[in-house]
């Protein structure tokens, strides 16, 4: 069975705001998700969520609220690649450590968009206030394979 669009899937998500800082009713069920506690980042639970969704209950990476672990696991299953298509997953990576995980939603002229959950509306913080999405920056790319 073919997943699901991880884009679509996740602007339908795309209503999640935090009531406080990385929390609210459905941050918390995010967090949950993947059993970290509300307080917690979750722009990785929040892309372990819509992972679980789009391939129906068998992900293709380890249910995680951890972005170290999701590029990890990807990294090692030869996932990574130069170019990204809609429905990639993106990493913001400093130092060589995995900050912020979303889902590529469009590919522009101009660059990439994504989706992603614990951002801003402009894309400027890793560890923003709600689901949005936006222009992307540099990025480690990955391309989920069933």
């Amino acid at each position: 069975m073919m997943p699901a669009s991880l884009s679509v899937l996740a602007r339908r998500l795309n209503f999640i705001r935090e009531t406080a800082p990385n929390d609210g009713a459905w941050v918390n069920f995010c967090q949950r998700f993947t059993h970290n506690n509300p307080g917690d980042s979750w722009c990785a639970s929040f892309v372990s969520l819509i992972l679980d969704i789009a391939y129906h209950g068998k992900p293709p990476l380890v249910r995680s609220a951890s972005t170290q672990v999701l590029l990890a696991e990807a990294a090692a299953k030869g996932w990574i690649v130069d170019r990204a298509e809609v429905d990639d997953l993106y990493f913001y990576v400093k130092n060589g450590v995995p900050h912020h995980v979303g889902i590529c939603s469009n590919i522009t002229p101009s660059g990439v968009e994504g989706i992603s959950g614990n951002t801003s509306p402009d894309g400027s913080s890793s560890n923003g206030t709600g689901v949005f999405e936006h222009a992307i920056g540099p990025a480690v790319f990955v391309r989920v394979k069933p």
